[in-house]
């Protein structure tokens, strides 16, 4: 599966793929985002770490979704309030909570 974002000629592209490569079998798919919008959100949110740990909230993990779709953070305490202030901090509305913690290996 390849998630990109719709540009001008897309179905051209694909085309073009699937043709050099006719042995593979490709599927595409819109990405909501661009993967580097996607990173910017991301590292910005892994920098404000100590900012989030003032607030009493741990994050364990930030990542971009491979579909394109939006950013995943883990944090301790995965609350609608925490989400709402995370999307209005960096100005993106497609951030994910998710609970879980690091734990040592």
């Amino acid at each position: 599966m390849i998630h990109r974002v719709p540009v001008p000629r897309v179905d051209e592209i694909d085309t073009g793929l699937r043709l050099r490569h006719p042995d593979v079998q490709l599927a595409f798919a819109d990405a909501q985002h661009p993967r580097t919008v996607l990173n910017e959100v991301s590292d910005s949110i892994k920098k404000d770490i100590p900012y989030w740990q003032t607030e009493g909230v741990a994050v364990a993990a930030v990542a971009p979704r491979a579909d394109g779709s939006g950013v995943m953070v883990m944090v301790d305490q995965a609350t609608a309030d925490l989400a709402a202030a995370m999307r209005e901090r960096y100005e993106f509305p497609n951030i994910e909570l998710t609970q879980g913690e690091i734990a040592p290996a």
